[in-house]
């Protein structure tokens, strides 16, 4: 793919990534469901407390996101990376879909199930891009990545940290615009505007279509579709 595609489609991504954070945030009691940490020490303490049943649903949602993880892995060992971005993009539009008819006095671990799977499948789909790996669901090492890059620029003056800090910053850029959208869909429609996210994988699905010029111009043993 070419590289100035390639940083699109990530892009694109990880507006669906902060879309998807901010609407868990607002509809299920602050729960963050793009990423498992919080969730691991709650289980400890569900454990300890001896809250089985919060105890379980949270072991569910572990489930559902190391389930994602494998299936994505396995999409991978094909080799075909096409493939495993247009299954995320799918599996992401299944999710919304599925959020939407859950109502809201659901559990907000349980209900939050299809984010967890979904998103776990985005992040080892769009795991990397133009050789540098950058999450599309949460923004902690993005962060430390644009800061290191724009402390290595302002004291090196290096093209390389030039182009790190501009491929992350663009990355958080996308990001919290996906989440402002998110917000605002939160805001008008509630537990639907999930449907929000939609026109948002609409982007990188355009960006994934291979141009004709390439496409033709490709070695036959190099098809990655």
């Amino acid at each position: 793919m070419d590289p100035r595609q390639e940083t699109r489609v990530h892009h694109a991504m990880a507006a669906v990534g902060g879309f998807f954070g901010v609407y868990a945030l607002l509809t299920r009691g602050g729960t963050f469901g793009s990423s498992e940490t919080s969730n691991l020490l709650y289980l400890v303490v569900a454990g300890l407390d001896g809250t089985w049943g919060a105890a379980l649903v949270r072991l569910g949602g572990i489930v559902c996101y190391v389930a994602g993880i494998v299936l994505a892995v396995l999409f991978r060992r094909t080799g075909r990376m096409a493939r495993l971005r247009w299954s995320s993009m799918a599996i992401d539009l299944t999710a919304c879909v599925a959020l939407a008819l859950i109502p809201e006095e659901t559990d907000p671990i349980l209900a939050l199930y299809p984010m967890l799977f979904a998103t776990a499948v985005q992040w080892v789909a769009f795991s990397q891009a133009v050789g540098y790996n950058c999450a599309t669901i949460f923004s902690t090492n993005n962060l430390r990545q644009f800061t290191e890059g724009a402390a290595e620029y302002l004291f090196g003056r290096e093209a390389e940290q030039l182009r790190k800090l501009r491929f992350y910053g663009g990355t958080l850029l996308c990001f919290h615009l996906g989440a402002a959208w998110g917000w605002w869909c939160v805001r008008r429609w509630g537990i639907p505007g999930i449907y929000g996210c939609v026109p948002l994988l609409v982007p990188p699905a355009g960006f994934l279509i291979p141009k004709k010029g390439l496409a033709c111009a490709r070695p036959s043993g190099g098809r990655d579709w």
